[in-house]
């Protein structure tokens, strides 16, 4: 009986009636919209459970709200999120609402939404350090920023807030893809270090670059913006296949450690053992290193382990535009070609000097052990080993009357099977190397090279005159040095600044420059008592193209100021950031400490008699000690991206020279 009369009551029981008003549905939304909404729900039978907004693309639910509803007749409101997904087109979305009792009595209503793709002013590039980048838009839906970045460079792309319902769009990396919210940056690589763009389309998510370097399988740790390295374990004649290097049919290839394949692999050359292969994406070249547990081998004392050269006059893949100098950094380590024997090959006037040399040997990558003359003899009578007295003990030099020959292939073979405080030194020709000249022209005239990536020409120019390259479509993307070049892009005519003169003109194509330097004759161009030729920089806070290569103390690096009009002579820089400079940023914001001198190394400068005196209107940015060091004033910073141009006046005389500074 109780049974029955449950039964009985249970069917007498209202279902209800729920019902759904919502008038101020939305109609237009953006992808990765949060779209709010307010809705009363009622039933004037029996007590609500739960409002749902729920959100289909298609067929498929996407995106579902749940709203506790307590009290009939109340409004509630919510958000539903419009998911942003790649590849979807514009279209109509379907928001339903679904509005259910206690009873389980549900009612449904349906909106159509149409969503579209937010049309972003700009993206914002933030990489985990917090470093920010403005991207803006270079195609339909595509944003970029082109500057200079790491090789391998982890960063979130942001979107920002468009329309009522807008939210900001991250960007991140998830399952090797490209995905809005995602926790993981965006891992963007460059097969070549610098100055490069990342992009990104906002309905494809399609980015870039992503380019991995790897020598067989393993990939490559960056070092700096435009190297990376891998350590290996090699045989002679292993094989080792390079992977995402950009335009690798162009690079170097070192005769001494590879040879170059058919199919665009290397085979090694050099003894099995472990080396570190540092691939140079400015240079465009590998640079071998043996090593011995992990570290840059040295030379032990029965003559095995790694011989090392360091000096002048060598460089690989050209002393043009790498000479290794006296930097330890920059030593060349000899490949092993049998047990305890190295050897070096080089090239006249390519990878070493014709004219002179000046280098040496060591057990090490630094200064810690040299081959002295009492410690390697020479078997050539060529080139000979300084014994200290008329040349520098253990360097490297030409014997009276020798030049070395142009493409002619030179192999150097320190054997040190005797021992380490043994060696010696043998030098043969082995052969011509074929060079393929690519010739560029400047104004009919063909200029010169001997890498086809360093062209100079030495000649007359006048002030105002025009420079007309042939065989050369990308001037515009060059950096021309403002002191001595304006460049109207219109049509494409670079226009000499200086005044008339005796010049050489270097293009380098390796770095996309163009600059020029006074010369006289065939030498560089002196400061002359009358104040005409040239005023040279050194010092830190200053550099060319960029503040990556500052002039710093060594003579070779001295920068010609450009004499713009009789006497007057100027530098013209961006300001910028000591590390992680761009093109044009030729002058720290926050340190300078240069000096000017009458010729490249040392000898006569601005200071003593010739003291260089700080115009009145350039004291709160200059100062000039007694030293003839120039300086910033005391609490002064130049604003980093405006552009500034020094000058130098000499029309009163050498000897009362006014330097001033300006914000152009």
């Amino acid at each position: 009986m109780l049974a029955l009369l449950w039964s009985c009551n249970d069917d007498d029981m209202p279902l209800g009636a729920p019902v759904i008003s919502y008038p101020d549905a939305a109609e237009t939304a953006h992808f990765g919209d949060s779209l709010a909404f307010t809705v009363k729900a009622e039933d004037p039978e029996v007590a609500l459970s739960t409002l749902k907004a729920q959100l289909f693309y298609g067929d498929d639910m996407v995106e579902e709200t749940v709203i506790r509803t307590k009290i009939s007749g109340q409004e509630y409101t919510g958000k539903i999120y419009l998911p942003y997904f790649a590849n979807v087109p514009d279209g109509t979305a379907t928001l339903r609402m679904v509005l259910q009792n206690v009873n389980f009595t549900t009612t449904v209503q349906e909106y159509p939404v149409k969503i579209t793709h937010p049309d972003f002013p700009y993206l914002t590039l933030r990489t985990e350090d917090g470093e920010e980048y403005r991207m803006d838009k270079i195609d339909t839906e595509t944003y970029g920023v082109t500057r200079k970045f790491d090789q391998q460079l982890k960063a979130y792309i942001i979107g920002p807030k468009v329309g009522e319902f807008g939210n900001d769009i991250i960007f991140g990396y998830e399952n090797s893809e490209v995905t809005v919210n995602a926790e993981n940056p965006i891992p963007f690589s460059s097969a070549r270090g610098g100055q490069f763009t990342i992009s990104l389309n906002t309905r494809t998510f399609e980015a870039s670059p992503f380019s991995t370097l790897k020598l067989n399988g393993k990939e490559l740790v960056a070092i700096t913006e435009t190297t990376s390295s891998v350590d290996l374990t090699l045989d002679k004649g292993s094989l080792i296949v390079p992977e995402g290097f950009s335009n690798f049919g162009e690079w170097w290839i070192d005769p001494d450690w590879f040879t170059r394949n058919d199919d665009g692999s290397l085979t090694f050359q050099a003894m099995p053992g472990n080396y570190r292969i540092i691939a140079d994406q400015k240079l465009q070249y590998f640079r071998v290193e043996t090593l011995l547990n992990g570290a840059p081998a040295e030379l032990q004392d029965d003559g095995s382990g790694a011989v090392w050269v360091i000096g002048e006059g060598v460089g690989k893949p050209s002393i043009s535009v790498n000479q290794v100098g006296w930097t330890t950094e920059k030593a060349l380590c000899m490949a092993p070609v049998s047990d305890k024997v190295y050897r070096m090959t080089l090239v006249g006037g390519k990878t070493i000097a014709t004219g002179s040399i000046n280098f040496k040997f060591y057990g090490n990558m630094g200064w810690n052990y040299e081959f002295l003359h009492d410690r390697i003899t020479s078997t050539s009578s060529d080139i000979l080993i300084g014994d200290g007295k008329t040349h520098d003990d253990g360097n490297l030099y030409l014997a009276d009357g020798v030049k070395l020959k142009e493409n002619v292939i030179y192999e150097f073979t320190v054997d040190c099977t005797a021992g380490k405080g043994k060696a010696v030194l043998s030098v043969k020709e082995a052969g011509e190397q074929e060079f393929e000249e690519k010739p560029i022209m400047l104004n009919g005239v063909k200029m010169n090279t001997s890498d086809n990536a360093l062209y100079s020409l030495t000649t007359d120019l006048k002030q105002g005159a025009s420079l007309e390259f042939s065989s050369l479509s990308d001037l515009d993307s060059y950096y021309l040095d403002p002191d001595y070049f304006s460049y109207n892009a219109d049509n494409d005519v670079v226009t000499f600044r200086p005044v008339d003169g005796h010049y050489r003109v270097v293009l380098d194509k390796l770095n996309a420059t163009l600059s020029a330097q006074r010369f006289d004759g065939d030498s560089p161009a002196t400061l002359g008592t009358n104040g005409h030729g040239a005023i040279y920089i050194l010092g830190w806070g200053a550099g060319t193209p960029n503040l990556d290569y500052q002039f710093g103390w060594e003579p070779n690096n001295a920068y010609a100021m450009a004499e713009i009009s009789p006497c007057v002579y100027t530098f013209t820089g961006v300001a910028g950031p000591e590390k992680g400079s761009v093109t044009g940023q030729r002058l720290r914001t926050d340190y300078l400490g240069i000096k000017f001198f009458f010729q490249i190394g040392w000898g006569g400068e601005f200071s003593g008699t010739n003291q260089l005196t700080v115009a009145s209107g350039s004291k709160s940015l200059l100062n000039v000690i007694n030293t003839g060091d120039v300086n910033l004033a005391s609490g002064a910073q130049l604003t980093e991206g405006a552009t500034y141009r020094i000058t130098i006046d000499l029309s009163a005389g050498v000897s009362a020279g006014v330097i001033s500074i300006e914000k152009l």
